[in-house]
């Protein structure tokens, strides 16, 4: 039975991809929770599966050869992957919206920033006049802080920034429900990357937004997010508030994870880096996906399914081995 509190849940999703005639195990039975005006955090390395989870959800997976195989996605209620294309188009934008990694690519260059933000208004507000929904874009704009003597212009004559900015504008056009963010700071510099986040946390808390961020930096996740996910291999392996994660991370992946952050209150000569690469996903290993990389593996951890279990209320740690280990206090 649904929680009245989880406005998303992701139920055992499976995601593959056919690349060469090898099947791709992308996305291996994730199932997580969320509410409004919640903020989660995937966090992993480069092809965890964290992006592939993100348009699972959007059902924007690339054809051919991206394929939901297995699972439930549930919006406010409803099975979204029991939607008709039609529907979903209704949803995109309007109920779910989001944030592309690269906003150099994620805005047409020929036409004017105020005209891109306008037209998601007018599709999904027919009764609206183009009057009418170019004044909404121009707000959406200043909410953003790009000023209306900018609106007109083209994407080239932004910087980086300012084009994310343009491209959050247009996520939030028309107030959806439930925003995914795709390392929306990966190509900002320090300075700005802090700005963008301090605006998504604002905009969030104004429109009630819950919010998927997907990132590899633990930094971003402590400024924007509520709850972690941690993903390896297309799989959570580690599941809690941020509180819980960051403070008594249970796994081996992650206690790695942050092994391999600089610490200014530490005296060491070199950081502890997570030995070895991640498994190739079209031929995952038996067991653990972690077994081969894993300090503490033994011989059950290289065999059979491994279940999560609860580290503490509510945080849980796919390892088979956690009492074995000294869970950090």
């Amino acid at each position: 039975m649904k929680d009245k509190n989880e406005f998303l849940q992701v139920k055992d999703l499976v995601v593959e991809y056919t690349s060469e005639g090898k099947i791709v195990h992308a996305v291996n039975k994730v199932s997580f929770s969320l509410e409004r005006g919640r903020t989660i955090g995937l966090v992993g390395e480069t092809g965890a599966g964290k992006t592939s989870i993100a348009k699972a959800i959007l059902r924007i997976l690339p054809e051919p050869g991206g394929k939901i195989v297995g699972g439930e996605v549930f919006l406010d209620g409803e099975d979204i992957l029991k939607i008709k294309e039609k529907g979903m188009r209704k949803l995109r934008g309007r109920k779910i919206s989001m944030i592309f990694q690269d906003p150099m690519t994620a805005l047409n260059p020929v036409k004017r920033v105020v005209d891109q933000i306008a037209e998601v208004v007018r599709t999904h507000n027919s009764k609206m006049s183009a009057v009418e929904a170019t004044a909404e874009a121009i707000k959406m704009l200043e909410k953003v802080g790009i000023a209306e003597n900018r609106v007109r212009e083209y994407p080239h004559q932004f910087s980086g920034g300012m084009k994310q900015r343009v491209v959050i504008a247009m996520a939030l056009a028309c107030n959806p429900d439930l925003l995914l963010a795709d390392e929306p700071t990966t190509a900002l510099d320090v300075t700005i990357q802090a700005q963008v986040l301090e605006m998504i946390n604002e905009l969030k808390k104004d429109f009630n937004t819950a919010m998927i961020m997907i990132t590899h930096d633990l930094g971003v996740v402590a400024e924007v997010c509520d709850d972690v996910a941690v993903v390896y291999a297309g799989e959570v392996i580690e599941y809690g508030t941020k509180e819980d994660v960051f403070d008594h991370p249970a796994h081996p992946y992650t206690k790695g994870l942050f092994g391999a952050i600089p610490d200014l209150n530490s005296h060491v000569k070199r950081l502890s880096p997570i030995e070895g690469l991640p498994p190739d996903p079209s031929d995952l290993p038996e067991g653990c996906n972690f077994s081969p990389r894993c300090p503490y593996a033994t011989d059950e951890c290289r065999r059979g399914e491994i279940n999560a279990v609860e580290a503490a209320p509510g945080h849980t740690c796919r390892c088979c081995n956690i009492k074995a280990q000294e869970v950090q206090k």
